[in-house]
């Protein structure tokens, strides 16, 4: 393990180079990711832990401080004195500070004196983005976020940025985006396109069909990852079968169950977002505006929350036996569903490198996998239209597809909402400063004029 540890501590610190960052050192990192990747292998109260440390100097805890502070801006509260960092510290603290809501900020220059100081909260809105539940939030503060996300798996972050992850005994430093590929995208687009062109028309927009062609493949990428998302949570695995003709003779669909809302919302879901964006910078009567932005508001809420409704049913179905069977809309036609025959599997590639290299790729070993990833390979192999989803208990989420005549299986795949290019998000950071170096000394709280603290309410009219 202290090979797989100090590989990832090399990425991460070369990563954070590359932003500017000269701490944490190696030798602080390393004794960072030591201390989370212990805790992550031990129990309190007969619980695995789930946590998050922040690597934050408490002198100036905030990197680049918003021009306006929103309320629910995450924020730094110090302990009234500080604690050694090591792993038991760890798993106590985690235990009182939910990585879902906030983490705990530790610091120090030196391998030897790490320290606990205090908390970060307000993650809530970071994290449900992070997990698609919503498009907006802010990004984690400090230098570097390490989340213990299971036994044995830690990852890491530089705000939105993904730095790298161990999991069990593999560092993992870029995942795949497979499920926004072109190999995806010409399996599933023709069925969304004359939903496409009906929310052009709709939005009397019909010269940008080709944009919410994309609109709507994004979001059912999104859709489907958070599916995923759900399952890792859940701990139980589970698999999707996604054709627009299954093999009827290949399939046993244990529960027939034509379930649409999953793919209806996906869909409406676009067209409602896009409908108040319009209003929202639109150009009409003041008080009709007013009443029309409120109503599109409420109704891109409603349809967001009907969303993931609809994902925590196929969720929960996709966690019984068998696999759930949906069309490319995401039309869930059963669950339950058990794969029989298909004949022998022949050569699988390495998704990734088969992209790059055809079938001079790597090819996949397939004795380290069971019968679920099996069955699911046979089927797709049978069905050139396939695409497989599959789950596994310890979180690992893998794809399988046909790739012209050959049969690939993508792993590691993609499913939180993060950036992973470090020199983009490098370039970004740098503009976004720039930016607010025009403003600074005219920073505010919130929008209005309303009190944004207690101190201002009491002070009001004196």
């Amino acid at each position: 393990m202290n090979e797989y540890l100090g590989r990832l501590t090399k990425h991460v610190c070369s990563k954070l180079r590359v932003l500017g960052f000269s701490f944490p050192t190696p030798s602080v990192m390393r004794a960072l990711l030591d201390t989370a990747y212990i805790a992550s292998i031990k129990t309190e109260e007969s619980r695995f832990v789930r946590g998050s440390l922040t690597y934050s100097d408490p002198k100036a805890p905030e990197l680049d401080p918003p021009i306006l502070r929103r309320a629910n801006y995450p924020s730094f509260t110090a302990f009234g004195r500080r604690t050694p960092l090591d792993a038991s510290a760890l798993v106590k603290l985690s235990r009182a500070v939910d990585r879902w809501s906030g983490s705990i900020a530790i610091f120090g220059t030196k391998r030897s004196d790490l320290f606990v100081w205090g908390v970060v909260d307000q993650l809530v809105q970071q994290n449900i983005r992070l997990n698609l539940e919503a498009s907006s939030g802010f990004s984690a503060p400090g230098v570097v976020t390490v989340n213990i996300d299971g036994v044995g798996d830690i990852s890491v972050y530089h705000g939105n940025l993904f730095l790298g992850r161990l999991r069990q005994n593999q560092v993992i430093i870029r995942e795949s985006d497979v499920l926004h590929s072109d190999i995806i995208a010409r399996r599933i687009i023709p069925a969304l396109a004359p939903a496409a062109m009906s929310i052009a028309l709709a939005l009397d927009t019909a010269d940008e069909s080709h944009n919410k062609v994309d609109l709507l493949f994004g979001a059912w990428a999104d859709t489907v990852a958070r599916i995923c998302i759900g399952l890792r949570r859940l701990g139980t695995g589970g698999s999707l079968l996604i054709t627009p003709t299954p093999i009827a003779n290949m399939l046993d669909i244990v529960h027939r169950f034509r379930y649409r809302r999953l793919g209806d919302a996906t869909i409406l879901n676009v067209l409602d977002d896009e409908y108040f964006s319009m209003v929202e910078w639109g150009d009409s009567d003041v008080l009709q505006h007013a009443r029309e932005l409120g109503w599109a508001q409420t109704d891109a809420e409603d349809r967001a929350n009907e969303l993931t409704g609809a994902v925590k049913v196929v969720t929960s179905l996709a966690a019984a036996d068998g696999l759930v069977l949906m069309d490319s809309s995401l039309v869930v036609v059963g669950f339950g569903v058990k794969i029989k025959g298909g004949g022998t599997v022949n050569t699988v590639y390495d998704g990734q490198n088969f992209v790059r290299r055809g079938t001079r790729a790597t090819k996949i070993n397939m004795t380290r996998f069971g019968t679920r990833h099996g069955s699911m390979l046979r089927y797709c192999q049978a069905d050139r239209n396939a695409i497989g989803v599959v789950v596994s208990q310890d979180g690992h989420t893998r794809l399988i597809a046909s790739a012209g005549r050959s049969l690939a299986l993508w792993e590691n795949v993609k499913l939180l909402g993060y950036q992973h290019n470090v020199g983009m998000y490098a370039r970004e950071s740098r503009q976004r400063q720039v930016r607010r170096s025009k403003f600074r000394g005219r920073r505010s709280l919130g929008y209005t004029s309303m009190p944004k603290t207690i101190r201002a309410l009491l002070a009001y009219g004196k």
